[in-house]
């Protein structure tokens, strides 16, 4: 099952949407003045990724990829009526534990009744997306928030739940100490919408080259030193 989709999506300066991320909110325009160009590029599969995305739950890295070599091995079209028809002691035999195989086999099943409509994906919002993947054992919020933004390239996702963003935001406009602790929400009232997957990705990237664990302002940081 695929769907037609851009092959990339590449932010880059003049980009409008990183242009109007940049105006609306200047510490984050200073944040993507030294971080530069992402680039996200969608799956055109996504059953497969979701199935995946179920797999690598819970798991290291190294791990997950193991356990979807072996898997991809034994099903090489991941597809609902394929992984229906797996006899479900072979999945096991490839590291998929049995709650996952019913929750794999629960996504199928929804996938193929229409309850969740990845043939519709293109006429769907995100809201009512989100509420049919949510229904599917195994799927919870933050794994369709991250398949809306990683799969499908939706722009505008915020995903509260999850603590990297949290953390992030919280450096990038130092934020008091919150009870609430959603210094996420707080820093998109800058005016991300309707880009606040983009400004997300920044973010991720401010954690992983390190900038966040600097406890330096924005202001005050200097461009990451880029892997030759």
């Amino acid at each position: 099952m695929s769907i037609a989709q851009p092959s990339s999506i590449h932010l880059h300066a003049q980009h409008p949407a990183i242009l109007a991320l940049s105006q609306a909110d200047p510490k984050l325009g200073r944040l993507i003045m030294l971080l530069g160009d992402i680039t996200l590029t969608p799956s055109l599969r996504p059953y497969e990724s979701l199935v995946l995305s179920i797999i690598s739950q819970q798991l290291s890295a190294k791990a997950a990829l193991t356990i979807k070599n072996r898997v991809n091995t034994l099903i090489p079209e991941i597809t609902p009526e394929h992984v229906l028809a797996t006899d479900e002691e072979a999945i096991r035999q490839c590291g998929v534990s049995y709650p996952k195989i019913r929750y794999i086999r629960d996504l199928s099943a929804k996938v193929l009744s229409g309850d969740v409509a990845l043939d519709q994906l293109e006429a769907l919002d995100s809201a009512e997306l989100l509420k049919q993947l949510t229904a599917v054992k195994g799927i919870g919020v933050w794994t369709a928030e991250m398949f809306l933004i990683f799969t499908l390239g939706r722009p505008d996702v915020l995903s509260i739940g999850d603590a990297g963003l949290q953390r992030a935001a919280r450096w990038l406009h130092a934020l008091p100490e919150r009870a609430d602790r959603n210094y996420l929400a707080v820093a998109a009232e800058a005016g991300w919408a309707p880009y606040r997957s983009y400004a997300s990705l920044y973010l991720w990237r401010a954690i992983d080259t390190g900038l966040v664990d600097t406890g330096l302002p924005v202001e005050a940081c200097e461009p990451p030193v880029r892997e030759a």
